[in-house]
């Protein structure tokens, strides 16, 4: 083997090298997480910017990168062939292409895509300098390259400034989820989280504290009579209704009437403010943004007829999003779900049916009733009494454990025994 052999050899091992440069950097930019980078990036690092900077116009990194790597495999196959055809003759052409297609895939494709797939963050730290300057060297080639190529698609119907939809709640939940189980998010997150994604889907019906939950202050109500409805009830606010509880037509704060002086000559709408009115289907985000933006801490929601279905506050609104919020007057409250065993429950009728299936693992739908006392009642189609039990097609027991006059108060649960795999 004479030197310009060994030459040709070198320089063969030297575009394979290459090959393998341009497919790991290839992968590695377009799976690194930019995430991360960005963070690098804002603590300083020039080369996690410089990641940015190339990722950001990934059409140009790729056109680079592909007529880099192409240059190299097109110029080691005709020195492969002009090799072999010195050594073994005409057989030589189809020996090169065989030989030269195996290094390739090995050499030059599978083992260093597989090297940059685990290594992303680390070879594109490396690399990005050289791709940067390389998609510099490259712009006027790479301009008529995508005009070329823009033209074709053209013809072929195909929008090239189409993209991929953003991503879907449903696959930022998967994320989250997919965190949970490594380790990354505590399961305290987790919820907090998925909380934040139902609250904006949920209305505030939902969230409401019903009609027949509310304490009421009526206009007539003299200085005496409020203090001890405030005393009673802990509350620091209360709607103020004339003539029926439909009627709404101020809020009282606990505040401006201890702070009120003249108690004799006392007129509760003196210190009455203007009431904040909502609808039963307001989406809870908007409707926290709204109270937020204007300082109020107390909504009236109002049905479709326009009459009072309940009221919301700030704190419900955030209870959605962090859990249950209690202080020191809350202690006599009761958790609308306590688990008495691995498969039973006793749970306030007044619990939503929708969080409730979702702790449970239950499969209870209803388009008309969202609490389980009203769920169990389009169950019976009728007002149940106490003890009254139905089976649901899931066998899932449902008892009336307490009645209060019609309402539903508590709900016993048994869950079926877990069915053995064939």
């Amino acid at each position: 083997m004479d030197s310009g052999s060994i030459f040709q050899i070198i320089i063969l091992i030297i575009l394979l090298l290459l090959s393998a440069f341009f497919s790991s950097a290839e992968t590695a930019l377009t799976t690194v997480n930019r995430i991360r980078m960005r963070s690098l990036a804002e603590d300083g690092n020039s080369r996690a910017a410089c990641v940015l900077k190339v990722t950001d116009d990934s059409g140009k990194m790729l056109s680079a990168i592909l007529i880099g790597n192409n240059i190299v495999n097109l110029s080691a196959s005709s020195i492969a062939t002009s090799l072999a055809l010195d050594m073994w003759g005409s057989v030589g052409a189809g020996i090169a292409t065989g030989i030269l297609t195996l290094l390739i895939l090995i050499f030059g494709e599978i083992s260093p895509k597989t090297i940059a797939a685990i290594n992303a963050e680390k070879i594109s730290l490396s690399y990005c300098n050289i791709i940067y300057w390389l998609m510099k060297l490259l712009t006027p080639v790479i301009f008529i390259l995508n005009k070329l190529s823009i033209a074709f698609l053209f013809l072929l119907r195909v929008d090239p400034n189409a993209k991929d939809k953003a991503m879907t709640e449903e696959e930022l939940r998967t994320i989250v989820d997919v965190g949970k189980e490594t380790g990354v998010i505590e399961s305290e997150e987790h919820e907090m989280i998925n909380n934040v994604f139902d609250f904006g889907d949920a209305q505030a019906k939902e969230v409401m504290v019903p009609r027949i939950d509310m304490t009421f202050a009526n206009i007539d109500c003299t200085y005496d009579e409020l203090i001890e409805i405030f005393k009673e009830d802990k509350f620091t606010r209360l709607p103020v209704y004339k003539d029926t509880t439909d009627n709404v037509i101020g809020i009282i704060n606990m505040k401006d009437l201890l702070l009120y002086k003249d108690r004799e000559h006392f007129s509760i709408q003196d210190i009455m403010r203007e009431p904040y009115f909502t609808y039963e289907h307001k989406n809870t985000a908007e409707l926290f943004m709204e109270m937020r933006k204007s300082s109020i801490s107390l909504a009236i929601v109002l049905d479709e007829y326009g009459a009072t279905a309940g009221l919301i506050t700030l704190e419900d609104l955030l209870e959605e999003i962090v859990g249950e919020i209690r202080d020191e007057y809350d202690t006599d409250e009761e958790d609308p779900i306590v688990k008495l065993s691995d498969r039973e429950y006793l749970v306030l009728g007044s619990t939503n049916l929708e969080d409730l299936c979702e702790k449970l693992d239950l499969d209870f739908e209803s388009d008309d009733y969202d609490t389980i006392g009203g769920y169990l009642i389009g169950l019976l189609d009728h007002l149940p009494e106490k003890n009254e039990i139905i089976i649901t097609d899931d066998d899932v027991l449902l008892r009336v454990e307490q009645m209060d006059k019609n309402r539903i108060e508590k709900i016993y649960i048994k869950k079926p025994e877990p069915k053995e795999e064939a």
